[in-house]
């Protein structure tokens, strides 16, 4: 009978054992998301910045879920405000070798036609306003193996 009650005890240390590192696993899991999703401070913005962050976003994720349009802002918004970049939305967009859709024209047209998703206009306007879902990242690429927050196709550092 006691080897039966020390198994039933071992059985049950083990269940609470389990169940604490699972709690505390979700509070650690909890506790980063609470760090990647933040309100910033808002820049100062004028309607053409928006046109330029919103086309910029459509060329980059325009295809994307919501969450990944305003992701891209969020990176370009955090560029503006960390000091190791321009410390406006056209200089960080237009700064050589930085946004491919910036050298090669697309975003000129989009904003020439006006044809920039509403998503995402919501979406910089939402980033400039100091909403961002992807912590201090300055860098995203389409998917790899690079480590960061992936959204969507694509991961954000």
């Amino acid at each position: 009978m006691a080897v039966i009650e020390a198994r039933e005890e071992a059985a049950r240390i083990e269940a609470e054992n389990k169940a604490k590192k699972e709690e505390e696993e979700r509070a650690a899991a909890k506790a980063a998301e609470a760090t990647r999703i933040a309100q910033k401070e808002a820049v100062l913005a004028t309607a053409s910045d928006i046109q330029i962050l919103g086309a910029l976003i459509q060329c980059e994720a325009g295809g994307e879920p919501y969450e990944g349009q305003l992701a891209v802002g969020s990176v370009v918004m955090n560029r503006v405000r960390c000091g190791g970049y321009p410390n406006n939305i056209a200089d960080v967009i237009y700064a050589s070798g930085q946004f491919v859709p910036a050298s090669k024209g697309k975003m000129e047209t989009l904003i020439l036609t006006g044809n920039i998703k509403p998503s995402c206009i919501q979406a910089a306007t939402e980033a400039i306003n100091g909403a961002c879902n992807v912590g201090d990242a300055l860098h995203f690429r389409r998917s790899s193996k690079k480590q960061g927050i992936r959204i969507g196709n694509h991961v954000f550092w």
